[in-house]
């Protein structure tokens, strides 16, 4: 007999083997008395139900969380492949380095191997490598060049004295040697600070070959910087100038402050060249007790009208020549002492700001023979110390022009004055409270070893 296969199947089975789920009551099976297995018809009911059995499996075995885990799981190991089998560990401080990075605490690490391979793998150019060579050096050899044009311009201290006519004279050979040894000495101008002492010496032949021998030995040494001026050219420079101050300031011609050079530092502005600001003149009487660097520094202290620094004198000397003009002008302070009186001044130490002497036109209009030969007469005054008279006689109608330095630089020792009818008052100009810092061996007086 033969079925329908829409709606049979035949099915070879034992119900020993099913499972209790396909066994239920209501399955066409049966055993024959013999054991035997008995092929049966199968309804389309029951071939329905065991074919949803099976879709049922192949469901679970195609279930999408199934797959997702299998997929994971093969992830997981291939990254871990990849990874050259970092631990979770590793990965975990690896993200932490790298969000400290982010964060700005930390600068990303390089393999140390990727850098020399960089270095080693560099190509080679000979013809730039030499070039770049030159290049280098050239650098090199004008930074020297600068270095040493900078070194040669060392902040000068100017400082001028007077030593002439000294071939046949040990007394001035000896006081200069004192005045230039202790200002050396005591200086603290050193090239090393980049500065130096520069001495200029105005010097007929006979007193540069004596000056040079004295001063040699800080040449040597490169702690001096030199420079000799002859007088005959400065006279001839200066004569114009001071042709007027010779006729009232000084005893005649051949007299020691008749020279012209004499009056250099009234001049001193256009004598030397416009780069040189500051210069510091002095008497060579002197001894050093202090820094001359401490002078220079009084530049500093100068009022906008100041062109010269200089101290007052120390004895009644202008009370004495302006005799005439203190009689006709009663309670004058001219030639009164200080603090109060005009004691008029002392030329051994002056500080010169030549700058300001250049542009001061008050002071360069008072350099007129006109000027000169008016005030002289207004204050009956004949002098005879050269520049100092000069600058005390400027003082009495413009002190504007003058910054006094205080009486410890310049420590006058001479006392000739005090028995020559003044001893009542000889001690309200010579006293001079305070710490020396220059003596002053003013009409050869001896200066003390202290």
């Amino acid at each position: 007999m033969v079925h329908n296969a829409a709606t049979m199947a035949t099915v070879e089975f034992s119900g020993d083997w099913l499972p209790s789920c396909l066994s239920s009551p209501g399955t066409n099976m049966a055993k024959g008395g013999s054991g035997k297995r008995v092929q049966r018809p199968i309804s389309a009911s029951s071939s329905s139900r065991r074919f949803h059995t099976l879709q049922m499996g192949l469901k679970m075995l195609t279930s999408l969380k199934f797959w997702v885990a299998i997929v994971v799981v093969a992830l997981v190991l291939g990254f871990y492949q990849l990874a050259g089998r970092e631990t979770f560990s590793d990965l975990l401080a690896k993200e932490k380095k790298m969000s400290a990075t982010h964060m700005g605490h930390t600068a990303p690490a390089y393999p140390k191997t990727k850098a020399r391979a960089k270095i080693d793998t560099k190509e080679l150019n000979p013809v730039k490598d030499e070039k770049e060579s030159h290049e280098e050096a050239d650098k090199s050899l004008k930074i020297e060049e600068q270095h040493a044009k900078e070194s040669s311009q060392e902040s000068e201290y100017h400082v001028l004295q007077m030593f002439t006519k000294a071939g046949n004279n040990r007394g001035l050979i000896d006081k200069f040697k004192l005045c230039f040894n202790s200002m050396m000495q005591k200086s603290s101008i050193r090239p090393d600070n980049g500065e130096i002492l520069h001495l200029h010496l105005v010097s007929d032949p006979d007193s540069k070959a004596i000056a040079e021998g004295i001063v040699s030995t800080w040449l040597q040494k490169g702690l001096l910087k030199l420079s000799f001026h002859d007088p005959v050219q400065l006279t001839e420079t200066l004569h114009p100038i001071v042709k007027p101050m010779q006729e009232k300031f000084s005893a005649g011609a051949k007299a020691y402050y008749g020279d012209s050079i004499f009056f250099l530092s009234v001049g001193m502005h256009k004598v030397f060249p416009s780069d040189t600001k500051h210069i510091v003149q002095l008497d060579c009487d002197l001894k050093f007790r202090s820094d001359i660097r401490e002078l220079f520094d009084m530049f500093d202290h100068f009022e906008s009208e100041n062109v010269i620094g200089i101290a007052e004198e120390q004895q009644p000397v202008y009370r004495h020549t302006f005799w005439q003009y203190r009689n006709e002008h009663k309670g004058t302070k001219v030639g009164n002492p200080p603090p109060d009186g005009q004691p008029g001044f002392n030329s051994g130490v002056l500080l010169l700001d030549l700058d300001k002497m250049r542009a001061s036109s008050l002071y360069n209009s008072l350099l007129n023979g006109t000027v000169v030969r008016t005030m002289s007469e207004e204050f009956h005054f004949k002098g005879h110390l050269g520049d100092q008279d000069y600058f005390t006689l400027l003082s009495y109608r413009y002190p504007q022009l003058f910054h006094v330095l205080p009486c410890t630089w310049n420590r006058q020792l001479c006392t000739w004055w005090q028995d020559k009818g003044y001893q009542e008052v000889f001690d309200f100009y010579h006293d001079c409270a305070g710490e020396v810092n220059i003596y002053h061996g003013n009409c050869n007086t001896p200066i003390p070893d202290r």
